[in-house]
């Protein structure tokens, strides 16, 4: 099968080159096998995409996200972080069922890669018996995206006589009988194994746990703060001085982590995945992205969970991109106010001074530029999931994962920059076309299963308005 995309701008972030105007891209059996100058090459029998007007870019990778959340969309908008946890794993997530996981996890799914998103690690810890988690495979498979499948454990309170969560190590069995279930880690359909980590759980626990995953031969993350009130404080230093850390552990959030830890995790090639969105609702601290980058890592972006904030890419890097130039400047600011620099104070201060005559600005430059940000969310991403030889930039040998954004439309024309135009600007409506593996599965701007999507959003809907009425 032979799909020529024609006369596009091409943004490949390959590292090279910003955007390449008026290029084909060809795809054969699912791979890039050419991108070229518009009119160069022949491609007889290809099916064509008429690309004018549009930017394509690589697949948006959304390496942190809880879709067996989907069916609690928005209920979460006023929460606050301690309501996330006694509402949903100490609530809610007890009375749902199989079956609201696989049409969470269809419906959240289709949201991805109708905002662009072909790659998601689905963090997945609402999985009490096997079925929950064999729900999601099979919707994570229905739906067409490229998908990590993280296993992760409920944290319930303990009922009396049982032991605390974070004493328990993740479950043997349930791990090795999904990693029967997927055993190619080239599919679109992958594993790994969300533990607790040592903020979560004790030594003991999170040493077992990684030594399940390299028995295993599976990638892990957890979730990781840093806040004071850890379990195991100085848990990820021992890992690295035991040699179990790896570019095969991922970590989300992280926020209160200092720099010294910072530089150890990066050092060994622990990959960070930071949620801005999510994180700047409950903590004050920096999300880890700016902050990894100056510890030589490469940060990737994640939305979380859809309860509190939206799950797509485009705005995610919008907002994450607002959010640490906004830290930034405020860093100059702090530091002003400590008077350490003298060279700093004089430049803020005439810059303060430009600003009152409506002039100036705090900052010489931005901290971060508009290409940084769609990298967070593309190569950097593909990084973090081990799968930057196959996805995360446009080049002849990888998968064809690849959007097409319209750089014509009314909110974003006349593009004369396109990675500034589309992250300052797109969102879900300028995408018009979504390839996966080659396969498309939007075009003109709609889902190819949009009938069957409505059907599983009204049945979530349904699901929802009767979950609310039940007693307490």
């Amino acid at each position: 099968m032979r799909t020529l995309v024609t006369d596009a701008v091409v943004v490949p972030v390959d590292g090279r080159v910003d955007h390449l105007p008026a290029h084909d891209v060809l795809v054969e059996d699912g791979v890039i096998r050419a991108i070229v100058p518009t009119g160069t090459r022949e491609h007889p029998g290809a099916e064509v995409i008429d690309g004018r007007g549009c930017a394509v870019l690589p697949g948006l990778v959304n390496t942190h996200l809880h879709s067996w959340q989907t069916l609690l969309r928005g209920t979460g908008a006023d929460w606050v972080t301690d309501d996330y946890f006694t509402r949903v794993h100490a609530g809610l997530a007890r009375r749902l069922v199989p079956e609201d996981n696989l049409d969470s996890t269809l419906l959240g799914m289709w949201g991805q890669l109708d905002a662009g998103t072909t790659t998601v690690f689905d963090w997945c810890h609402d999985n009490r018996t096997p079925a929950f988690s064999d729900h999601s495979v099979a919707a994570l498979r229905e739906s067409g995206v490229r998908a990590v499948f993280g296993h992760g454990t409920v944290k319930p309170p303990p009922r009396p006589g049982e032991p605390h969560f974070s004493r328990v190590p993740h479950p043997r069995g349930e791990a090795t009988r999904l990693r029967a279930e997927l055993a190619d880690d080239s599919a679109l359909v992958t594993l790994a194994l969300c533990i607790l980590g040592p903020d979560y759980s004790t030594l003991e626990v999170t040493r077992a746990d990684l030594a399940l995953a390299a028995e295993l031969d599976l990638p892990t993350s957890a979730h990781v703060w840093g806040t004071a009130n850890r379990l195991v404080a100085d848990g990820y230093r021992v890992l690295e001085k035991e040699g179990l850390l790896s570019a095969r552990h991922n970590l989300a959030h992280g926020n209160f982590l200092g720099d010294e830890e910072l530089a150890v995790l990066t050092g060994a090639g622990v990959s960070v995945t930071a949620t801005p969105a999510a994180e700047i609702q409950g903590t004050p601290r920096r999300p880890l992205l700016e902050r990894v980058m100056r510890a030589g890592g490469t940060p990737a972006l994640g939305t979380d969970s859809e309860i509190t904030t939206s799950a797509s890419m485009l705005e995610t890097i919008r907002r994450s991109l607002d959010v640490e130039r906004h830290h930034a400047v405020l860093e100059l600011d702090r530091l002003a106010e400590a008077g350490t620099d003298p060279a700093l104070n004089a430049r803020i201060a005439a810059s303060l001074e430009g600003i009152a005559n409506a002039g100036g600005s705090l900052n010489e430059r931005v901290s971060v530029t508009a290409m940084q940000a769609l990298e967070w969310a593309t190569i950097n991403g593909a990084r973090a999931l081990g799968m930057a030889d196959r996805i995360g930039s446009l080049e002849p040998g990888k998968r064809a994962d690849l959007i097409l954004v319209r750089l014509d439309d009314p909110n974003i024309a006349p593009a004369t920059d396109p990675v500034g135009a589309v992250v300052t600007h797109a969102h879900s409506g300028n995408v018009d076309t979504v390839l996966v593996d080659g396969r498309v599965v939007k075009r003109d701007g709609r889902l190819l299963v949009r009938d069957r999507a409505r059907e599983v959003g009204a049945r979530l809907a349904e699901r929802a308005a009767a979950l609310a009425a039940e007693p307490g």
